[in-house]
């Protein structure tokens, strides 16, 4: 029933039933528009279909086509500009609902939608509504993260009857806790980690979080792209070669610091031989000498790749991460939103013979 309401799915019925959140409607009475949040949303923009997404295949690296790509790469449809979901090949593979986007952690093929069909060295633009809950602040919203808020909380004591929630809560005069937006935001990624970082010690799972992690990333990589831009207009960094790389470098050391703590913070160890590692030496013994590469992070079979530039299978920094002897099937490049539409994508293992 379509209500213009955001679903709720109670935890004991929720892999059972399935929910669906459409965002086309009128919130006062539910009705179908052509555009989120019924007469809310921009009159001119209303009747406006988002742009097709564009892929660009690399059939051979370092080939004539790398040039090809790395234009391709900017004529990714740009969904973020539109306040609509980006277009999909279709529905996304194993989720059931679109509600799920903000209920449950998302796979990579589920991330970037059409990776699972797509063939070795295609790049796909991450789906828009991956980072961030979104919607205005009203009773609904703050009711809907509460829930899931309650129902996280109980899956992870459903893997770890031990687990406990520290958590400190603002209150006002009269001892009442304070509620806002953000704060509950902020709680509910929080508890997401938590529940993927269970799942993997617990189940040796990785999958999940492989996409905590770029979410995690993705917004600690916006934040010190905000914090390293003052930083250089204060001439409190010191360029070598120039101002990118000087802010590419805070950048990168910043992300590992934190990434390297919220891993900790779970128990995951991101410093040993395992298979999550922040910055550590990844080899390739394929040649005469063993070489090796550096991925930002890598989470089992995925390598993320945190950087201010455009990076294609015709870069040797990609082809020398997929050549590594544990053998990525993706590498993710996270690059800051504010840099634009399509900041973020992922590189599908080219289909070559080693």
């Amino acid at each position: 029933m379509r209500t213009g309401k955001v679903p709720i799915a109670e935890a004991a019925s929720a892999d059972r039933v399935e929910f669906k959140f459409n965002p086309y409607h009128d919130q006062r009475n539910g009705r179908f528009t052509f555009a989120p949040g019924g007469i809310a949303g921009p009159a001119s923009d209303r009747f406006r279909r988002s742009a097709p997404v564009r892929v660009k295949h690399a059939a051979r690296a370092g080939s004539a086509d790398d040039k090809e790509e790395i234009q391709g790469i900017d004529t990714l449809a740009p969904a973020g500009r539109q306040a609509r979901p980006p277009t999909r090949p279709g529905p996304a593979m194993g989720r059931g609902s679109n509600s799920r986007a903000f209920e449950d952690p998302m796979t990579l093929e589920e991330s970037f939608p059409g990776l699972r069909t797509s063939p070795g060295g295609t790049i796909l633009a991450v789906a828009d509504n991956l980072f961030d809950f979104t919607g205005p602040a009203n009773r609904s919203m703050v009711e809907f993260l509460q829930d899931q808020s309650k129902r996280l909380t109980a899956q992870i004591k459903a893997f770890d009857p031990k687990w406990h929630y520290d958590e400190i809560v603002p209150t006002d005069a009269f001892r009442t806790p304070i509620v806002t937006l953000q704060g509950l935001t902020a709680k509910v990624n929080d508890l997401r980690f938590q529940r993927v970082a269970t799942v993997a010690r617990v189940q040796g799972d990785y999958r999940l979080l492989q996409v905590e992690t770029l979410r995690f990333v993705q917004r600690r990589t916006d934040n010190a792209y905000e914090d390293g831009l003052s930083l250089l207009k204060a001439g409190r960094l010191s360029p070598r070669l120039s101002e990118q790389e000087a802010l590419g470098n805070y950048i990168d050391r910043r992300v590992r610091e934190e990434l390297r703590e919220r891993y900790a913070r779970f128990g995951i160890d991101s410093a040993g031989k395992g298979p999550v590692r922040v910055n550590r030496r990844e080899d390739d013994s394929s040649g005469t000498d063993t070489t090796y590469r550096r991925p930002d992070a890598r989470v089992k079979d995925v390598a993320f790749d945190v950087t201010l530039t455009r990076k294609t299978l015709g870069t040797a920094q990609v082809r020398g991460f997929f050549s590594t002897d544990f053998r990525p099937s993706r590498v993710v490049i996270i690059r800051p939103r504010q840099l634009g539409a399509n900041h973020t994508y992922v590189i599908a293992r080219p289909e070559t013979k080693r």
